[in-house]
């Protein structure tokens, strides 16, 4: 016997309803060092593939009761059984049973009386090309997955970049960006969209008295209660130190709604539980003039000047 150079162990199975075919092809194959199975018949290989899925199966075609043809065509038709290559081996020579094998998925095809060699390169030359292709497809899926962790990185840096690290709200470049395609759509539908601006009053003297860490806290307080207090499709920011604003577009609610709205969720804050600190904001809100020379820089300024307009006249009240 001609031995071929030693491949790594393989699972085939063997289908043929002759017994001395079986035990001729185990023969040969256990020589390599293959590990073989055996089926009588279409019923029997059926069983064993989807009970043990084989690396490769030999199939005669000429069987009782289900010949190889539907055979084959019901392990390709299942997604667990579809890549499993199938050598056809046959009696069979004449070119329609060759062609309709090969168009049913068969890898190839083996004519009997078949040659010892020919049946061993055969096999092993399909267990090559399957390896081949199960480390393509690894690395494929190692690509993929690759590609799909750089693209979450990327995605991660972007997000952090246009987000504030204490309060999860987007940072000033993140709004920048945010509200300029914003006022684009509002100005190209001519939709009312408001600007707000707050800053929270008493903020230094939380720090002064009670430290940076509860003024961090009271930050990350009113950045949450300002969430809650908006839409989902308003965009909401911190500029940095206790600054926030707010582009509300496409809302049919007047000025002092806002301050209505925003003062409630405030309030029922403070009650909510004891805290060293009550949490206050001063609020300017600007009408957006839907113009192409207005600069979001205008409408911020605007904001600004009436949060501390509004600031300025809390302070005389309580004063008074």
């Amino acid at each position: 016997m001609t031995l071929l150079p030693s491949a790594p162990t393989a699972n085939i199975l063997l289908v043929d309803d002759t017994p001395d075919n079986l035990r001729l092809l185990t023969k040969i194959l256990e020589a390599q060092g293959y590990c073989v199975r055996k089926a009588l018949n279409g019923k029997m290989a059926l069983q064993g593939v989807h009970r043990q899925p084989p690396d490769l199966i030999l199939l005669d075609i000429t069987m009782p009761e289900m010949d190889g043809y539907e055979v084959c065509q019901q392990l390709k038709a299942s997604a667990v059984t579809a890549n499993i290559p199938i050598i056809f081996i046959s009696a069979l020579d004449y070119i329609g049973s060759k062609v309709r094998a090969f168009e049913l998925g068969g890898q190839d095809y083996i004519t009997k009386p078949f040659q010892e060699l020919e049946v061993l390169m055969r096999v092993k030359n399909q267990l090559l090309l399957q390896q081949q292709q199960q480390q393509l497809m690894q690395q494929n899926q190692r690509l993929e997955q690759e590609v799909a962790e750089r693209i979450k990185a990327e995605a991660e840096v972007r997000q952090l970049s246009l987000t504030d690290a204490l309060t999860g709200l987007y940072n000033r470049r993140g709004f920048f960006l945010l509200a300029e395609q914003q006022l684009k759509i509002a100005r190209r539908t001519q939709a009312s969209c408001y600007l707000l601006f707050t800053d929270l009053d008493g903020l230094k003297q939380v720090n002064d008295t009670l430290g940076h860490e509860i003024g961090d806290g009271v930050i990350a307080d009113a950045a949450q209660l300002l969430k809650q207090t908006f839409r989902d499709a308003d965009i909401v920011a911190r500029l940095g130190g206790d600054e926030f604003v707010i582009l509300i577009p496409a809302c049919s609610d007047q000025i002092n709604d806002f301050h209505l709205r925003l003062q409630t969720h405030i309030d029922r804050f403070n009650q909510e539980r004891d805290r060293p600190y009550q949490l206050s904001m001063s609020v300017g809100v600007q009408s957006c003039a839907l113009t192409e020379d207005t600069s979001l820089e205008c409408l911020l300024a605007q904001a600004d000047k009436l949060m501390y307009d509004h600031k300025r006249t809390k302070r005389l009240c309580h004063e008074k």
